[in-house]
């Protein structure tokens, strides 16, 4: 399993067996910017601060 982090926030876990770039892991968590940033009061997010916990 792999957890989709943004900074300390969760954001989605994934279940597979290979690796995966962050890209593809919000993709497949079906990631909604625009939700994600009202959602916890953010002007605008920097995807340099995701990252996935194996």
């Amino acid at each position: 399993m792999i957890k989709v982090m943004y900074k300390d926030i969760l954001v989605g876990e994934v279940v597979t067996n290979r690796s995966l770039t962050v890209d593809e892991a919000l993709e497949l968590i079906n990631f909604n910017e625009e939700k994600f940033i009202t959602d916890n009061g953010f002007d605008d997010i920097d995807y340099n601060d995701f990252r996935l916990v194996y």
